[in-house]
C-alpha cells in the first residue's frame, strides 16, 4: 500500500494509538494538546505547518499575508477549544535565493497577527532550504479547566452550529486557480483566503456557556471536519443544506463563474470558523446572547443523531446524496 492510500486521518489515528497519554492530559486527536497547569487552568498547545507548493504559492500571496495567515491558523485551534492564545514559536526553512525584503515583509505579517491576538513570539528556529519555503508555528494558550471544549463531546439531539460563512476561502482559492479578474466579490473571497479571521473571544465565550458541548474549528471543510467530530463523539449528524450560511460575495461569484456553491461550502476548507454543538433547550438563549455580545449570528445548520459515523444531507428536509471529494494532503 502506498502512503497516499492510507491517508492523513489514518496516520493521525495510528499516532494517537501509539502515543497514548494518561491523567488529565489530551494528546493527539483534537485541535490542541491539553496539559494541566494548575487547579484552575490548563495549557493548550497547537502547531501548524505551511509548505510552499502545498499550502501557498509565493507568486499568489503576499509575504505579509502569508505571515499573518501562519499565525491565524494556529489561533483558530486555540479558539476551537475555548482558550486564549498567548505565546508562539516560529520555525522557518528559507531558500537562500529569496529576497531579504520578502522575508522582512513575512515577519511583519507575523508581527501584525501576533499584536492583533495578543500573542508573544518567544523563539523558534531558522534553517536553510534547498528549494521551497516552509513555515511551522507553535502557539501556546490557556483555558479554564472546566471550560475546555473537545470534539468528542457532541450529544444526540444537539444542534450543529457555525459562527461564520462557509466556502469563502475555498472560493478565493478557486479564483486563484482560475486566474479570475479581481472584482469586488472575488476580492472579498481572496481576502478570506489570505487573511482568515478566527475569533478566540467568541470561542472562549461559547466555551463558558452551559449547553455548549463539542467544539472544533473548520480547517479542512465542513464535511471533513464534521465527520471527524461525529466519529470522535460516536454519533451521527443530519445537515440541512439550505441553512448553510453563504456570503453574498460567494453566492454572486458562484453565479457568475458557474461554480458549485454547495461544494465550496462543504469542502472548500480554510474557513477557520467554529463548529459547535449546542443543547436544543438552550440554543435560542445562546443565540440571542451571542448576537447581542458580538453583533453577528450563530447559525444552526443541523442536528446530532444517534447513528454513529452517519452524516446525512437534506434539502428542505428531503435526503440528498453528496459525492464531493474532500482534500487530502497525501493524494
Amino acid at each position: 500500500m502506498l502512503f497516499k492510500e492510507w491517508g492523513e486521518d489514518n496516520l493521525v489515528e495510528y499516532l494517537r494509538k501509539n502515543f497514548p497519554v494518561k491523567g488529565h492530559m489530551m494528546g493527539i486527536g483534537d485541535d490542541c494538546a491539553v496539559i494541566p497547569c494548575d487547579e484552575e487552568k490548563v495549557w493548550l498547545v497547537t502547531t501548524d505547518a505551511l509548505a510552499e507548493g502545498v499550502h501557498f504559492l509565493k507568486e499568489q500571496i503576499s509575504a505579509r499575508d502569508l505571515g499573518y495567515k501562519t499565525v491565524a491558523v494556529n489561533v483558530s485551534d486555540i479558539a476551537a477549544m475555548g482558550g486564549k492564545p498567548m505565546y508562539a514559536f516560529l520555525s522557518i526553512a528559507i531558500p537562500k535565493m529569496i529576497a531579504s525584503d520578502w522575508i522582512h515583509d513575512l515577519i511583519e505579517g507575523v508581527k501584525e497577527a501576533c499584536q492583533k491576538w495578543g500573542v508573544i513570539l518567544l523563539g523558534g528556529d531558522t534553517i536553510g532550504s534547498k528549494k521551497d519555503l516552509f513555515l511551522n508555528l507553535t502557539v501556546i494558550g490557556t483555558a479554564l479547566v472546566d471550560q475546555v471544549k473537545y470534539r468528542h463531546q457532541a450529544i444526540a439531539g444537539d444542534f450543529v452550529c457555525v459562527n461564520g460563512f462557509l466556502g469563502d476561502s475555498g472560493g478565493g482559492l478557486r479564483a486563484l486557480q482560475e486566474n479570475k479578474i479581481t472584482t469586488a466579490d472575488i476580492g472579498h473571497l481572496l481576502q478570506s483566503h489570505f487573511r482568515p479571521n478566527p475569533n478566540p473571544l467568541q470561542g472562549s465565550w461559547l466555551a463558558s456557556q452551559e449547553g455548549v458541548h463539542a467544539m472544533m474549528d473548520i480547517s479542512d471543510g465542513l464535511d471533513c471536519d464534521l465527520r471527524r467530530m461525529i466519529k470522535s463523539s460516536q454519533k451521527g449528524a443530519v445537515i440541512e443544506t439550505t441553512d448553510l450560511p453563504i456570503s453574498p460575495a460567494l453566492s454572486k461569484a458562484c453565479l457568475d463563474n458557474r461554480w458549485d456553491v454547495l461544494q465550496l461550502a462543504l469542502t472548500g476548507g480554510e474557513d477557520y470558523c467554529l463548529l459547535v454543538t449546542i443543547s436544543p433547550t438552550l440554543l435560542e438563549t445562546i443565540q440571542l446572547k451571542f448576537q447581542k455580545k458580538f453583533q453577528t449570528p450563530l447559525f444552526p445548520i443541523g442536528r446530532i443523531t444517534d447513528n454513529p459515523n452517519k452524516l446525512e444531507y437534506c434539502r428542505y428536509g428531503e435526503t440528498i446524496q453528496i459525492n464531493y471529494k474532500n482534500f487530502d494532503h497525501f493524494e
